[in-house]
């Protein structure tokens, strides 16, 4: 007789109204965990009523809807819509209640393509801003029985976004102030402040004030980064235990080379056996060690043995003992030795065997006992980048000077491209002129550098101090008078003949002798009058001709400082002229311009707050404090020694008229010393004697301070300059004290600028009304 199956019981469930089999409990199966993964009761979106909702806001009964045949409604959501009713039969499944921003059945989504902007903002809104799944907070101060670990994750950030968070706002100002110091991206920034978030919730969480070090642990990313923000806020609580160690392992030997570790075969061994057909298992014929890898007949123990004690090892049977794990010696430390060839060296052979063949030497290199009959600029515009290769060999002496430049330029400290550069060039020259007689400077400096004047300028100082220059005459000419010269031959013939008397007369060549003056003064004097002298030589022929309605009507035309520097060059010009019968009367005798006489005034405050901090480099760093602080010049600050400063003192010496020593207060003493550490960390064999240096000033064998050009590029990022910042400095002491004679010891200026200064902070000293 067959046996009866059990009758099922039949029911309704109460949350989705399903009629049939009999749940066991209240809630048919597929309820019963909706309800647990959403335990969150609200209306529906589409049927209004109260239920168990996703992040969708929509009830599991809506879901099977919209995904069965209703999607429509995504397009256009209408709320109090009827919803299906379902049996609920054994054996038979309902579809699956997905979220809605999943693919329909059958319909697959693109994971290449972006969501649209719609989906993220629907899931966006969906989603709870204060999660309190999500590290639920504590009551503080409840003793903690165990810290449990926790599987956070990035998405954490997103659902606790909303809730409001202790010492936030002071740890999000930490990590900003720290990336901007750092050179940090905002990314890095971004990240450093979820993972914040995310260990103030777990601090909330376990009811404590501190964040322990150890919660860190379970953050998904950016650990040290928060633990170093918590730390200088003073909120991370150091770990309270360190976790246990991990007893070693018993030691022993392997089984193939005896090395003394904690493996039966140690890691070398271990690689040999991955290569079976690199190295075949056999008897070592040196050892007799059976059953063991062998790479040309020998073990791996006798190959480190004859690999660290030499070739002669080879006849001897036995083998040094060695230790293992990290102490353990690798056989791969000389390539090439045993038939060993590393990966790179295999690839560097390749190249090497790729490469055309070797040309001959030059036959048209120079002969130092060879004249010429006359002297020939060459041109090496035909050697392009590139090919290096088809350049002749050198000869035994040229290399050898070529290799003596390369270590030159490695113990000078060289930038990589520089260095590359400067060797290329220097190459070109050996291959075609030899290093057998001297080279033309003309020659060196036409080189197609890569930089203009980067690799010739370092080429010049090397083979001058070997003797393989040959001076380029007119280079020899000093560079100040190689400009007058050439802005002179601009004028026509008469006007061009009178400006070369005047410059004689101020160099203390004319008809009364007197102190000569710079070439760099005549060179300025002469740059005010080019664009007035250019305008007068399309109408006169010569400066006698220049009347005092000439003088008066270029003067009107530049006002202020420019037109007071162009009446100082035009006395200068017509005095001399006078002086040597050049011409008949001085235009500019009795001309003069209103000078207002102007006080300085301070700098805002706002543009002094954080100006050290601002400066990059720490060159920049001292330099700027130097200036800002104890009030140095731009010259004297150039021209600082490496031997005026004395850290173990904190004592400055500026070379002016009387010397001065600056005590360095403790802001500037340690910019100082950050300043020589990094010097000697770029430069270390480096001879010049400033205190201030370059990357050009270190190449240059004749060791000058640094330029003007630098100073400016320091200050300019700050928008101030020296000479600002220099009189907001001494302005700001002159209202400390009214002593001009203490103004001048200390900034090293003339009595009127000293008054001048006491005026501006002190008006009422004046005996006579200010205008």
């Amino acid at each position: 007789m067959a046996r009866r199956r059990k009758a099922w019981p039949v029911g309704q469930c109460r949350v989705c109204l399903g009629w049939g089999e009999k749940p066991q409990y209240a809630d048919c199966v597929a309820c019963s965990s909706w309800r647990h993964l959403h335990p969150g009761q609200a209306p529906c979106r589409r049927c209004g009523h109260a239920g168990h909702l996703n992040t969708d806001g929509l009830c599991r009964l809506c879901l099977q809807v919209i995904r069965t045949f209703d999607a429509e409604w995504i397009a256009d959501p209408v709320a109090g819509q009827p919803c299906q009713l379902a049996l609920i039969l054994p054996g038979v499944r309902l579809p699956r209640s997905q979220p809605i921003d999943r693919p329909l059945k059958g319909r697959p989504r693109d994971a290449s393509r972006p969501r649209s902007w719609l989906d993220r903002q629907r899931i966006a809104s969906a989603e709870p801003s204060d999660d309190p799944r999500v590290c639920p907070p504590a009551v503080r101060g409840q003793l903690l029985l165990f810290r449990p670990r926790r599987q956070l994750a990035q998405d954490h950030v997103r659902r606790i976004r909303g809730r409001n968070l202790a010492d936030y706002d002071r740890l999000q100002t930490i990590a900003t102030a720290q990336a901007v110091e750092q050179g940090f991206s905002k990314a890095w920034w971004r990240a450093a402040c979820w993972m914040l978030r995310l260990a103030l919730a777990v601090r909330d969480s376990d009811g404590e004030d501190l964040v322990a070090e150890d919660a860190l642990d379970d953050l998904p990313r950016s650990q040290s980064a928060a633990a170093d923000i918590l730390r200088e806020a003073g909120l991370l609580r150091p770990r309270l235990r360190r976790r246990p160690v991990v007893p070693p392992k018993p030691h022993r030997s392997c089984r193939h080379c005896d090395c003394w570790g904690f493996r039966s075969v140690c890691s070398g061994c271990s690689s040999w056996n991955a290569w079976p057909d690199r190295h075949p298992v056999g008897d070592c014929r040196r050892c007799g060690r059976r059953s063991v890898p062998l790479l040309n007949g020998i073990c791996r123990a006798c190959c480190l043995h004859v690999d660290q004690h030499g070739p002669q090892a080879r006849e001897e049977t036995w083998t040094q003992l060695w230790f293992g794990a990290d102490l353990a010696p690798r056989l791969a430390i000389r390539p090439g030795a045993l038939g060993y060839d590393a990966t790179h060296h295999k690839a560097r052979k390749r190249a090497v065997a790729a490469r055309p063949p070797a040309l001959p030497i030059s036959p048209n290199l120079v002969d130092p006992a060879q004249t010429a009959l006359f002297d020939a600029r060459r041109d090496w515009t035909c050697i392009a980048v590139g090919e290096l290769n088809r350049l002749p060999s050198l000869t035994p002496a040229a290399q050898a000077l070529l290799d003596d430049f390369r270590h030159h330029a490695k113990q000078q400290g060289w930038d990589e491209q520089v260095r590359r550069l400067a060797t290329r060039s220097l190459r070109i020259l050996l291959a075609r002129l030899g290093a057998d007689a001297p080279i033309h400077e003309a020659d060196i400096r036409s080189l197609p550098a890569g930089r203009p004047g980067t690799s010739a300028r370092r080429i010049l100082q090397f083979l001058t101090r070997r003797g393989l220059v040959v001076p380029d005459p007119a280079r020899q000419v000093d560079i100040h008078q190689r400009a007058i010269d050439q802005r002179i031959q601009t004028f026509p013939e008469n006007i061009a003949d009178e400006l070369r008397s005047w410059v004689l007369v101020l160099r203390g060549e004319g008809r009364r002798e007197h102190p000569a003056m710079p070439l760099e003064t005549i060179r300025k004097y002469l740059g005010y009058l080019h664009p007035v002298l250019t305008e007068w030589a399309t109408r006169v022929t010569s400066l006698r001709e220049i009347t005092k309605d000439d003088v008066r009507d270029a003067l009107a035309q530049r006002p202020g400082p420019t037109g007071r520097d162009l009446l100082s060059a035009l006395r200068s010009l017509f005095q001399a002229l006078k002086q040597e019968q050049l011409i008949f009367r001085d235009p500019t005798r009795g001309v003069s311009l209103s000078a207002p006489e102007r006080l300085p005034v301070p700098i805002p405050t706002d543009r002094l707050l954080g100006l050290v901090d601002r400066a990059g480099t720490p060159m920049t760093k001292f330099v700027v404090a130097a200036v800002a602080i104890h009030g140095l010049g731009r010259r004297e600050t150039r021209y600082l020694l490496l031997a005026d400063l004395d850290l173990a003192r904190g004592r400055l010496t500026v070379r002016r008229d009387l010397r001065h020593t600056v005590y360095l207060d403790e802001l500037t003493h340690a910019l100082a010393a950050d300043w020589i550490r990094d010097r000697y960390r770029r430069w270390p064999l480096t001879a010049n004697p400033y205190l201030l240096v370059s990357q050009q000033t270190v190449a240059d064998d004749r060791l000058p301070p640094v330029s003007a050009m630098v100073m400016n590029d320091i200050f300019r990022p700050l928008g101030l300059s020296p000479s600002k910042l220099r009189q907001d400095r001494i302005l700001d002491e002159a209202r400390h004290t009214a002593d001009p004679v203490h103004l001048m010891r200390v900034f090293g200026i003339a009595a009127e600028t000293a008054m001048k200064y006491i005026y501006a902070a002190h008006p009422e000293r004046r005996s006579t009304i200010w205008r």
